[in-house]
């Protein structure tokens, strides 16, 4: 999007790729999220589901023979996660962007002013890791467990977690201090740093553990 902003790249040459935008969003709308490949508890799941629909469906939205999706914003003072992204742009770029070929200059209904998040459908969402917004949760497990997220943690080159369901990796207090060139220092996630706090959405704290682990093997299955 931002070499597409340029202003050599005027709204007649987008116009001339309008055809191939089509095909792409075809293409995208398409597309299925992928099953779980590994074991279910159906027993469990199905007792998360229960647990899901009574305490996250309102925002997230149901799933199976029944889909509905609310798109429901939340206010960042709610959801308390890392508020950097949602300051990023102020009210007039917004507008300014509305008005440009990237809001189909003002026909698409544009929020130029949000106070919060969009909760996202979760579609797949096994396969989505890490998460929220800025990539600071590596499991879901940890999503349900705000007080144990870690500080600053390490992917593995390409593990997966079927336990915690997400990104396999290691914790660590601090990044090692032997560790000084730019590109190695990349590999670890810091919470610490300005953008990528892990804080928030602390709805699980109203689930008991059986609950969070039903909830848990339930997103599995969508």
């Amino acid at each position: 999007m931002s070499f597409a902003l340029v202003r050599s790249n005027s709204s007649e040459r987008y116009r001339g790729f309008e055809n191939d935008f089509r095909d792409i969003s075809a293409y995208i709308e398409s597309l299925e999220a992928p099953v779980y490949p590994y074991a279910v508890d159906r027993e469990l799941a199905s007792r998360g589901k229960e647990v899901f629909d009574n305490h996250c469906m309102r925002c997230h939205g149901s799933y199976g023979e029944k889909e509905s999706y609310p798109e429901r914003t939340i206010p960042i003072d709610e959801i308390g996660t890392d508020p950097v992204r949602l300051r990023a742009l102020p009210v007039v770029y917004r507008e300014g962007l509305k008005k440009s070929w990237v809001g189909e200059y003002g026909k698409l209904n544009t929020v130029t002013d949000p106070k919060g998040y969009v909760a996202p459908p979760l579609d797949g969402i096994w396969a989505t890791a890490p998460y929220f917004h800025n990539g600071s949760v590596p499991t879901l497990w940890h999503v349900l467990h705000p007080e144990q997220r870690p500080v600053v943690w390490r992917r593995t080159e390409d593990g997966y977690d079927r336990e915690r369901v997400g990104l396999e990796f290691e914790s660590f207090d601090r990044v090692p201090r032997d560790i000084v060139a730019p590109a190695e220092k990349r590999m670890y996630f810091d919470t610490r740093k300005f953008g990528k706090k892990n804080s928030g959405h602390t709805y699980p704290n109203e689930l008991d553990e059986q609950e969070k682990r039903a909830v848990l093997e339930y997103l599995k299955t969508i």
